[in-house]
């Protein structure tokens, strides 16, 4: 009860501090507001409900897209991390090691595992998907030919690849990442 009657009191002052002013050439009284008024004044005048200058839209406001067109700046695909990735898990996983076919198969799915868990535990960027592939052939003079074609944007998307050379065989990774709009 102590609020409204307060709330009552407060309008009840503005009102006496709105002084009517004369409009030219239309007869209607603008009310206008003294330098020393309250905030709640400025609101609406009293009377006719005319609306004051605060109540229309504010000029200093800067209003932000809600979403966003591409990442963030500094948060593009990081390649040399990745590169440093694909080089240490195929180092530590192939040195050493001679090509068998049945082992080939077993390789490089372990291989396309262990760099996609290291990709989701280490490097977690926002609205990133990444496609890791991985091929590994033998190296008896024959040669071979990697390709991969995408349809993306360069100002987001990138990949990494690495070459791992085992004396009898080669090694390549590939990590896609593509930027989800």
């Amino acid at each position: 009860m102590s609020h409204s009657k307060h709330k009552t009191d407060s309008i009840l002052e503005n009102k006496r501090q709105i002084q009517p002013q004369e409009s030219v050439g239309s007869g209607n009284a603008l009310p206008e507001v003294k330098s020393d008024a309250t905030p709640k004044a400025s609101v609406l005048a009293a009377g006719g409900g005319e609306l004051h200058a605060e109540a229309g839209p504010a000029k200093d406001v800067t209003i932000y897209n809600a979403y966003n067109m591409g990442p963030a700046f500094g948060n593009k695909f990081p390649c040399p991390y990745i590169r440093y990735i694909l080089q240490r898990v195929l180092t530590e996983r192939l040195t050493s090691k001679t090509y068998t076919a049945a082992d080939a198969v077993k390789w490089t799915r372990e291989l396309a595992d262990e760099i996609n868990l290291k990709m989701k535990g280490q490097g977690q960027y926002p609205r990133y998907k990444h496609v890791v592939n991985v091929m590994l052939y033998q190296q008896n003079g024959a040669g071979c030919f990697y390709g991969a074609r995408a349809i993306w944007d360069q100002l987001s998307d990138d990949y990494v690849s690495y070459v791992f050379d085992g004396g009898s065989f080669v090694c390549v990774a590939c990590v896609f990442g593509c930027y989800t709009y």
